[in-house]
C-alpha cells in the first residue's frame, strides 16, 4: 500500500493535480488539569473551522507518516493509521484515535485524512 503514498496526487483530465487527503495536525493528546489520555488524539484539519464541519470526517481513516532509520518492504517511511471518532471543542479540532497510541514527538507533525470511507 506505499505506491499510494509516493504520489499522493493523481492527474485529472485538464492535468489539475488533486490531493486524496486533507492535511491536519497533531495537537497533543486529550486532557485535563491532571491527567492526559494517550489513546485519544486532537488533530486540527485544515478548511475546517467549526463543529458543525466536523461531523463530516466522522469514521474518516487517518494515516501519521514517519520516517525510520532502517528500510522494510523497501522503503524507510512508516505509517500509523486511526480513525476520527468524533469533534473537541467548537473550533473544527477532532478526537481520533489510533491502533497505537502516537508517539509524542508527533506533537505538531502532520497527518493526513484519507477521504474514506465514504457516509454520502
Amino acid at each position: 500500500f506505499f505506491f499510494f503514498f509516493r504520489d499522493a496526487t493523481t492527474t485529472m483530465a485538464k492535468g489539475e493535480p488533486t490531493r486524496l487527503y486533507v492535511r491536519g495536525l497533531v495537537l497533543g493528546f486529550k486532557r485535563a488539569r491532571m491527567n492526559q489520555y494517550n489513546h485519544t488524539s486532537l488533530i486540527k484539519l485544515e478548511g475546517v473551522s467549526d463543529a458543525p464541519s466536523t461531523r463530516f470526517y466522522a469514521g474518516k481513516k487517518l494515516c501519521y507518516i514517519y520516517k525510520a532509520k532502517t528500510k522494510k518492504q523497501g522503503t524507510n517511511y512508516r505509517t500509523m493509521w486511526g480513525k476520527v471518532m468524533r469533534p473537541h471543542g467548537t473550533s473544527g479540532v477532532v478526537r481520533a484515535k489510533f491502533a497505537k497510541p502516537l508517539p509524542s514527538n508527533a506533537m505538531g507533525a502532520k497527518v493526513r485524512c484519507m477521504l474514506y470511507p465514504s457516509n454520502i
